[in-house]
């Protein structure tokens, strides 16, 4: 009996240990279980040859034996493949479902088609035993193509984790996974399928036995660098690296040490870009920076700092900042740590409720005169009614009355405008139709667009109907077609405008924030529409501002744009119970989104 049994039971019994040894050392770590599947194939593999080498195996029984094992040598390179894509942290893939129907499926096939007969279709005997035989049909050849390509990806995606890598440890790590599985890929790949093809038999197949190297040097990397264990230093980089909050470690002089992922993507940056900068290049206010740093280094602790981040693209980020003294083990001040928090989001919506409250201070005032200035315009105009009736028309004393009674109904109409913003307001509900709404608004006498300007709407058929009031709505819609066309006429070549209208059904939980937008918003169905123009745009000092009443960007002297009308959005649209929200680029145009409960009847 030769000594090859005893070669691949040895081999069998140590993938088996170490995999029990890995799994053991992190039992719930993604990568641990991977690399026990891993193992487990190849101890499969090896054990198979324990059965085929015995002088007592029979031909029948070499066939069967190694159909059971193609469960470990058709799915080996699979799991070496998903081993390195957890190893290189490339989460988006394995997120994905059709990679694991990719990287089970071929070898699900292939198993399959060898217990058909299809890959190892022969069985010869040699001096050290059983040695298959590949077939003439395409499915070898599959096979040669799965291992290959699954194992050269995972190395390349190995290879590029380990120039890249964020610290020696992890370079060490992926430079030994690397080098030992190339050779034990080229090693095992002449002996087990460039000899067998060119029908040379004389060398057994041992490529599962060059899988010890790999092995070896698994034990070594785990004994060596702490791969696949969890230490106190790994848990920390891992709990920093995946924290939302930004982390900045700086030296006692105020110098950058190292910033987390989150930090450097907040700030715009690389991490490896701000090691050496100083501390305040990252804020606004350098000034206050500096005094607060004083505090600290003085050992005074600062808590949720209001602050202000700048990032490298200029933008003002708003953070709250908690920072303290650094401390090495024996007690000595090492540096200072920084925590910062992005409260943009926040900040958003304590904006958007202080101008909720604003506006309804400002109705519950505007309101009030508005119903009393209603009731004395109701006289007025009655009177200048009765008083030019008793006027030959050709007077001009009747042309006096006719524009007095015209200013004074436009006064009441102004009037009935300021109820609006009061709370409760005029808001009629009914099951409202958008279409109908936008052809209202379109057909409005009131609203004169460049005729030139292209107006392109599109709804949907399955579009729900809103649970609004619709002469408001209609009116939102007047104000802001008028206010898009006004963006164009601004233009430098106001023939090329275009005002497009878009509208979708959408529930509470498909909403996701712009960059200018915050969404406030119940539980529920909606119907979001999206008014966009190519015209002038707003810039950005004056888009926190254009809901704000008298607000405009335009000139007030030629008597037209006085402010009001995208208030009038605003507070209609908040008393639908709905949203409103802007973007908008200078020289590009604006974007009004607007969200509406949908009428559910």
């Amino acid at each position: 009996m030769s000594f090859f049994p005893f070669l691949h039971f040895f081999n069998s019994i140590v993938y088996v240990y170490l995999a029990v040894y890995i799994l053991i050392k992190n039992p719930k770590a993604l990568l641990n279980r991977i690399c026990v599947a891993f193992l487990l194939c190849f101890s499969l593999w090896s054990f198979s040859f324990v059965v085929l080498h015995h002088p007592f195996c029979t031909k029948h029984l070499a066939k069967l034996v190694v159909n059971i094992s193609s469960i470990g040598w058709c799915s080996f390179s699979s799991f070496f493949l998903w081993f390195i894509l957890a190893f290189t942290g490339k989460k988006k893939i394995l997120k994905q479902k059709w990679f694991y129907v990719l990287l089970f499926g071929i070898p699900l096939v292939l198993i399959y088609q060898q217990w058909n007969g299809f890959i190892f279709v022969d069985y010869i005997k040699e001096y050290y035993g059983w040695k298959g035989l590949y077939g003439q049909s395409i499915w070898p050849y599959l096979f040669f193509s799965h291992y290959l390509s699954f194992m050269i990806a995972g190395l390349y995606l190995n290879f590029d984790f380990m120039r890249k890598a964020p610290n020696a440890v992890l370079k060490k790590q992926a430079s030994i996974i690397f080098f030992t599985m190339v050779v034990v890929l080229i090693l095992g790949t002449v002996t087990d399928v460039i000899l067998t093809l060119a029908n040379i038999h004389i060398i057994p197949n041992i490529a599962d036995t060059f899988m010890l190297i790999w092995s070896f040097a698994v034990v070594y990397a785990i004994a060596r660098y702490k791969f696949l264990i969890i230490t106190p230093a790994t848990a920390a980089d891992n709990i920093l690296s995946t924290m939302y909050d930004s982390l900045i470690l700086s030296n006692m002089e105020g110098e950058i040490i190292t910033v987390n992922k989150a930090a450097a993507e907040l700030l715009g940056y690389k991490p490896d870009e701000l090691e050496g900068k100083p501390l305040d290049i990252l804020f606004k206010n350098e000034a206050l920076t500096n005094g607060l740093f004083k505090r600290i280094v003085n050992q005074v602790d600062l808590k949720n700092k209001d602050l202000i981040f700048k990032t490298r693209q200029g933008k003002e980020v708003p953070i709250l900042l908690s920072a303290s003294i650094l401390r090495d083990n024996t007690g000595n001040i090492a540096g200072i740590v920084c925590v910062a928090k992005d409260i943009s989001e926040r900040k958003k919506l304590e904006e958007e409720i202080f101008k909720g409250k604003k506006l309804e201070s400002i109705g519950i005032l505007a309101g009030g005169i508005a119903h009393d200035f209603n009731n004395l315009f109701a006289i007025i105009v009655g009177n200048l009614t009765m008083a030019r009736e008793e006027i030959s028309p050709g007077e001009k004393s009747h042309k006096l009355l006719l524009k007095a009674e015209q200013t004074s109904l436009k006064a009441a109409d102004l009037a009935r405008k300021f109820i609006t913003f009061s709370p409760g307001g005029w808001l009629r509900k009914e099951k409202v139709r958008l279409d109908q709404v936008l052809k209202d608004a379109r057909d409005s006498e009131f609203l004169k667009v460049n005729k030139n300007v292209i107006c392109d709407i599109d709804i949907p058929n399955d579009l729900m109907s809103i649970d609004g009031d619709h002469a408001q709505l209609t009116q939102v819609m007047k104000n802001l077609f008028l206010n898009a066309a006004a963006a164009i006429e601004a233009m430098p070549d106001p023939q090329r405008g275009k005002i497009s209208v878009r509208a979708e059904n959408v529930s509470r939980e498909d909403v996701k924030n712009g960059e200018n937008t915050t969404i406030l918003l119940k539980k529920g169905k909606y119907v979001k529409m999206i008014i966009r123009d190519n015209g002038i745009g707003i810039s950005p000092g004056d888009i926190e501002k254009i809901f704000d009443p008298y607000f405009t960007t335009r000139d007030k002297t030629n008597q037209k744009g006085m402010g009001l009308g995208l208030t009038l959005c605003y507070t209609i649209i908040k008393k639908h119970n709905g949203h409103i929200a802007v973007e908008s680029e200078p020289g590009k145009g604006t974007m009004f989104s607007l969200y509406l409960p949908a009428f559910i009847g």
